[in-house]
């Protein structure tokens, strides 16, 4: 049976950073699921190429202060996506 540690059964310290308890998006606001949800949405090209330089610009303003090296994948990711809608537009 589990311990209760202040009044609840799961204690954030115990759980692992980036394992099954952890919560996504809390630290990043924006994942790699939501580079791909508009890469691959029904909405106009020239909408999706605008929705993400908007993401690259909002991870851009944030790289300086990225210790963990987590927005400069994500930034590939969109100049990735951004050059596969530019091929169709």
């Amino acid at each position: 049976m589990p311990l209760m540690k202040n009044g609840s059964i799961i204690d954030p310290v115990d759980a692992e950073v980036g394992g099954d308890d952890d919560i996504g998006g809390i630290a990043q606001t924006i994942t790699s699921d939501d580079i791909d949800a508009i890469l691959m949405s029904p909405s106009p090209v020239d909408e999706r190429l605008e929705a993400l330089r908007a993401m690259r610009s909002e991870l851009e303003a944030r790289s300086h202060a990225d210790r963990g090296n987590d927005i400069a994948p994500l930034i590939n990711q969109i100049d990735a996506a951004i050059a596969l809608l530019s091929m169709r537009a």
